[in-house]
């Protein structure tokens, strides 16, 4: 028969298991905002609506790709983007379930490393292409610090 503290210990052990595997997942990140984007659904099908990466050779951000039928970014603005309410009304009203996301590049000893996820609108406001951020990664979500 097994006894209640055999028990407890396995399960002890798959609790210890689980966590680790919960933290494994998790990653802070210090470095620059690679990139920005804006997703959207159409009819069930996702479309990068506008991107913007670094362009390391001339040092600044280049626009990777741009909405086609809403016009909602102009001159500085397509590659500085900021979604005020009004812009994601216009948006809502033509896309279904918009994200925003970043892109992070960190570099330590051995590699750069580039990492990113979705983010809320506000975050997604906060910074810029080449800003410096950290941010808590989990799965494929971000949170600015």
């Amino acid at each position: 028969m097994v006894s209640r503290r055999q028990v407890l210990a396995v399960a002890g052990t798959g609790i210890g298991i689980g966590a680790t595997g919960v933290a494994a997942e998790r990653a802070l990140l210090r470095g620059e905002v690679w990139e920005k984007w804006i997703r959207g659904r159409r009819e069930g099908e996702a479309a990068d609506l506008h991107v913007v990466i670094a362009d390391t050779s001339i040092g600044e951000p280049y626009v990777a790709e741009r909405f086609e039928d809403v016009d909602v970014f102009s001159g500085i603005e397509n590659r500085e983007p900021t979604v005020t309410d009004e812009i994601a009304e216009t948006l809502q009203e033509q896309y279904d379930g918009l994200e925003y996301g970043l892109i992070v590049n960190t570099t330590d000893d051995e590699q750069e490393v580039r990492e990113g996820g979705t983010v809320s609108r506000a975050s997604f406001n906060d910074v810029q292409v080449f800003d410096e951020a950290t941010a808590i990664a989990v799965g494929d979500r971000f949170r600015l610090l």
